[in-house]
């Protein structure tokens, strides 16, 4: 991003001073015992706080340069989970069940497992007695869980077909 901006020496040490200071407080923040809601008013608050000082950093050019940026990232579907770039990928699950040939039993089958997984996922991120690092720990384990059950309803194929869409998405997202 310094590159397509073309910061300057002076920017790139005040932006870096910046991100490092957000980085200690979403650290702190992270310690802290929240529920999900706060967590999320006051990550959204630093947020804003940061966001707001790297913007004052910027040249009127740049700060316009940093939108249409925003803007062509949300319309690719980096947003939201969706794997669709350049027309390639999966911009939703229906395609992605379509492009995996799943049979009904198996959608109802994977269907059922996500709304399990969600139900457990909101009770951890709502258990205030957990800190955030406890619930990142407990949601990362549920997660990886949920992926193996998932691979004991594909056949190896659609495994195949599924490793070979998130190998494409991995390797779009790190060019």
């Amino acid at each position: 991003m310094a590159k397509q901006l073309n910061l300057t020496a002076d920017q790139k040490a005040q932006l870096k001073t910046i991100h490092d200071s957000q980085r200690k407080d979403m650290e702190a923040l992270k310690a802290k015992s929240l529920t999900s809601d706060q967590f999320k008013t006051q990550r959204k608050e630093l947020h804003k706080k940061y966001s707001t000082g790297m913007q004052a950093i910027l040249t009127p050019a740049q700060r316009d340069q940093v939108a249409k940026m925003r803007d062509d990232r949300k319309q690719n579907g980096a947003k939201n989970g969706h794997w669709k770039k350049d027309g390639k990928g999966f911009a939703k699950r229906a395609e992605l069940q379509k492009e995996l040939n799943l049979t009904k039993a198996q959608q109802d089958q994977l269907s059922k497992m996500r709304a399990d997984t969600k139900t457990q996922v909101q009770s951890i991120r709502n258990d205030q007695s957990l800190s955030q690092d406890q619930k990142k720990e407990k949601v990362h384990s549920i997660m990886k869980d949920q992926r193996e059950k998932f691979k004991s309803v594909l056949t190896k194929e659609q495994i195949a077909k599924l490793e070979a869409a998130k190998k494409e998405h991995k390797d779009r997202v790190t060019k």
